[in-house]
């Protein structure tokens, strides 16, 4: 048989990324010896999906019931078998498997090894050797490619410059959406990042008549999970930042958009992927019900020792929008149970769940949520962002009263990016304090010849440095900067550099906000004292459009909330700082910091 016939038999598995037959078991390519107690003795393989049978032997799901179809006995001691006789192995056998490292079948351009039960989310959405289709595909381009080699073909695409219709950012959903980069710069500023409090990546700011800006379709709050087939759920905030600036003819997102929710201002929204395998004999355990004041589908509750019950991944309240890959947004219960009881085999659900957000938004299957957390559990990223130990030195300068300083300057109160303290952005090294190397460019002045320059405006500040460069004896309090830059052009810091800056640099901005006592505020929060990073400032997360945050548009994403009507959040725990908020009514008076966002 021809390899091409092979292949019409043995399609591509989405969840194991091989070719074998619709009804035959995933196929792995292990990056360890196998332990043989979990390994099927049908298949020879490690087990998938396993049964336990009652005669004490365990097989893959899809081995035995193939097996059983021929004979009715179990494969070892031959005992009669049915596979009503067979329940799901223990819930530690399943996780011991999840937890078997893999390599990526894509091996000519993904050399990465990760744990079984990540294996497929890495296919759909990080794997460089995917198979993608070119994004121009809805035009009738043919090209079908690794997604490492779909850049280079926008280069060349013959439909390049056609343009489709535009596809909507949509509320609550994950969206993708393209946009023709007519220069570097995507014209938005950024904030959070996997290193970072907030953890995902979100967009702070639009900048006017840039390319995103003028495209029409991103707003502040937007989270990034991919940027041209580059997976950002996972990226550092510097990692981030390299891959949104790097230059595509046309820019590939994929984001995510908060819905408002009226009475749950800080509640976030989960997409889980449940799958579970039916045991015929034992019952489901799903009572499903809908609710009065919108559409859709909920889990009431679940049966106690059901299988659902005993899985325990399905909740109370979860809202079902598919099952079986057919969309119950709008549907009724009748239609779900008539879509659940459709397949004897199994059942697999899209679940939304609302629960507080200490982690990203975005689709992900529930076997990832315990390495995510080891990932960002480490205490030292605190440490490291919040130290408050930025070096703090005095530079006396002799000089002539008619040499200029020979340094640039930026920030300010009310300055183009906000409100910061005035810092370095260039140095002459020829001039009377370059030749010092006493400064770089990223150090913060506070003070000159005693005049402090913190809350000043850029042209304040300038105009004091100018009457002091007039004299002989110069003396200037710096703050050593997080950040230097020895490229040409002016230093531009990140977010992460603000970050850093010790407390006396802070600038309080007030915010009024107006509440409804049915109404949200608008924005979720992230940080407190115990923060599994390690106790961090509250943070804004995200902004949700059409509230009265977004409305008033002086709250941003990444912004640091000191208080809130006369009540600290400084040193409180995150359900503390969210029962507060959650609770206030009518005028709600704020005091952040806000910082500016990176510039890609």
């Amino acid at each position: 048989m021809s390899l091409q016939n092979v292949r019409w038999h043995a399609a591509l598995c989405l969840t194991c990324g091989q070719f074998h037959d619709a009804h035959g078991t995933h196929l792995y390519d292990y990056y360890q010896t196998v332990d043989e107690d979990l390994t099927c003795q049908i298949c020879l393989q490690p087990l998938v999906n396993p049964l336990d049978t009652k005669c004490g032997h365990t097989f893959c799901q899809r081995c035995l019931k193939n097996y059983l179809k021929i004979q009715k006995q179990c494969p070892i001691d031959r005992q009669p078998l049915t596979i009503k006789d067979c329940v799901p192995s223990s819930i530690l056998v399943r996780r011991l498997l999840d937890k078997l490292l893999v390599v990526c079948p894509n091996v000519d351009y993904c050399e990465e090894v990760l744990t079984r039960s990540e294996l497929e989310a890495h296919l759909l959405h990080r794997c460089r050797g995917a198979v993608k289709r070119c994004i121009k595909a809805s035009l009738g381009c043919p090209f079908q490619g690794p997604r490492s080699a779909l850049q280079s073909h926008l280069w060349e695409c013959p439909f390049r410059d056609q343009q489709a219709g535009k596809n909507p950012v949509i509320d609550g959903e994950v969206s993708t959406i393209e946009i023709q980069r007519a220069s570097p710069e995507l014209g938005i500023s950024i904030v959070g990042g996997c290193d970072t409090p907030l953890i995902c990546t979100v967009i702070q700011e639009i900048i006017k008549d840039g390319v995103v800006d003028n495209d029409g379709r991103l707003l502040p709050g937007d989270q990034i999970l991919e940027v041209n087939g580059e997976d950002l759920t996972q990226a550092t905030h510097y990692l981030a930042k390299k891959a949104l600036y790097q230059y595509y003819p046309v820019c590939r997102l994929t984001v995510y958009r908060e819905r408002a929710e009226e009475n749950r201002p800080i509640e976030k929204e989960e997409i889980l992927k449940i799958t579970l395998n039916k045991v015929p004999g034992r019952p489901l355990g799903i009572k499903l019900v809908g609710k009065r004041n919108g559409p859709g589908v909920y889990i009431l509750n679940l049966v106690p020792g059901s299988l659902a019950a005993f899985d325990g991944r399905l909740k109370q309240d979860d809202r079902v929008f598919e099952i079986n890959g057919r969309d119950v947004t709008y549907g009724t219960q009748e239609q779900a149970a008539e879509i659940i009881q459709s397949d004897p085999t199994c059942v697999q659900f899209v679940i939304s769940r609302r629960s507080r957000p200490q982690t990203p938004d975005l689709i992900r299957s529930t076997s990832c949520e315990a390495s995510n957390y080891s990932l960002y559990s480490d205490p030292s990223i605190s440490n490291t962002l919040f130290s408050n130990s930025a070096l703090e030195k005095t530079i006396n300068v002799q000089k002539d009263t008619c040499e200029t300083l020979g340094i640039s300057v930026a920030g300010g109160v009310a300055s183009h990016r906000g409100d910061t303290p005035i810092y370095i952005t260039n140095i002459n090294p020829k001039g009377c304090l370059g030749r010092t190397g006493k400064l770089k460019r990223g150090d913060i002045i506070l003070h000159v010849n005693g005049t402090s320059l913190l809350g000043q405006s850029h042209n304040e500040a300038v105009k004091q440095l100018k009457i002091n460069a007039d004299t002989n004896l110069l003396t200037l309090q710096i703050v050593d900067g997080a950040e230097t830059s020895d490229g040409p052009g002016n230093f531009t810091p990140t977010w992460l550099y603000w970050l850093k800056v010790p407390k006396m640099c802070y600038i309080l901005r007030s915010i009024t906000l107006l509440r409804s006592p049915s109404g949200s505020l608008g924005f979720s929060i992230v940080g407190g004292s115990d923060h599994a990073h390690g106790p961090m400032p509250v943070f804004v997360k995200s902004v949700v459009p059409d509230t009265p945050a977004s409305k008033d548009g002086r709250l941003k994403c990444g912004d640091i909330v000191l208080s809130v009507n006369e009540h600290s959040l400084q040193h409180i725990t995150h359900a503390k700082a969210a029962d507060l908020l959650k609770h206030l009514d009518g005028v709600v008076n704020m005091t952040v910091v806000s910082w500016p966002g990176t510039l890609v």
